[in-house]
């Protein structure tokens, strides 16, 4: 090959190459140092759904929102379905929902699928529909039926125009965001203190009595939710349990499942060892005492159902 076909053709696909090669890089770096927030990871353009529409507000809670919705909300990080921010306070949360676990790609409407891939095709959008409805429906729920259970102060599923109100968001770069609230989903939620970190200090500082009553406020959580008949699929005291004003609450609220058998002596008592049998082998690796405790706790709440 000559110089002159070298320049022509080899030169233009190696410049290619290294425009390629520099923009995925670029995108991994900015990916990293964001923690992949970007405002149109949780843009969504998901028309109206009644089903989707909660309680309204009392007047004292809205004035607390309005109060908390005031101030700037600083990124703390991501889970499975949210991006959390802390308000400056430290006394709330705002999470703002991952849209492409819901959204069904651009692909699967503008490229032809070969007839073999097409049930390929449909069973991942019937995924995502039902992660939808499974996801909000537990949303919904924690605000409208367990709001003391969860600390939700408000939960917003659809697009409106009757918030009409900013929030400034802070992403890892110390860039700010005014986001519309009207126009995204979105939960607000009063800011627990984790359970595990709070019982260590408690041990450490000789407060025994004080952890045991958090080991009965987790108890009578469990209790109170399977009363109701909810069940919940993701009940990890140590990640997704909080301490909130001395009353164990529910931090993680998406996966709720109605299910009325929760409401039976066996079912609740299957759900409390189920979800203390950790927590007490946990305890018992700080202070056995406090294991011993929980087995106490769980066996009087259970004669008690």
């Amino acid at each position: 090959m000559s110089h002159d076909h070298f320049k022509r053709f080899v030169r233009p696909v190696l410049t290619l190459l290294a425009v390629a090669g520099l923009y995925c890089f670029l995108s991994n770096f900015c990916e990293k140092r964001t923690d992949s927030f970007t405002i149109g990871a949780i843009s969504s353009n998901r028309p109206f759904d009644p089903q989707w529409q909660t309680h309204p507000l009392s007047s004292e809670e809205k004035e607390e929102m309005d109060a908390a919705l005031s101030q700037k909300f600083r990124y703390f990080g991501r889970g499975g379905q949210c991006y959390a921010f802390f308000s400056e306070d430290g006394k709330y949360v705002i999470k703002f929902f991952k849209q492409r676990v819901y959204t069904i790609p651009l692909w699967h409407h503008c490229i032809p699928i070969p007839y073999l891939f097409d049930r390929y095709k449909q069973k991942k959008r019937w995924k995502r529909e039902d992660k939808l409805q499974r996801d909000f429906f537990s949303y919904k729920t924690a605000f409208d039926e367990l709001q003391e259970m969860t600390g939700v102060l408000y939960v917003h599923l659809n697009r409106t125009t009757d918030l009409q109100r900013n929030v400034t968001l802070v992403d890892l770069l110390h860039i700010e965001h005014q986001i519309p609230l009207d126009k995204f989903d979105f939960i607000l939620q009063k800011r627990a203190d984790m359970i595990y970190p709070t019982i260590t200090h408690l041990i450490e500082t000789d407060q025994i009595d004080h952890a045991k009553q958090i080991i009965d406020q987790v108890i009578t959580l469990i209790v109170s939710r399977c009363e109701k008949g909810y069940e919940d699929w993701d009940p990890n005291v140590r990640t997704n349990c909080g301490l909130l004003n001395d009353r164990v609450i529910k931090i993680d609220v998406g996966r709720f499942i109605r299910n009325d058998k929760m409401k039976t002596k066996e079912m609740c008592q299957s759900e409390l060892v189920r979800i203390t049998t950790p927590f007490k082998e946990w305890l018992n690796t700080k202070e056995p005492g406090l294991a011993a405790y929980c087995d106490e706790s769980v066996m009087k709440a259970v004669e008690v159902l």
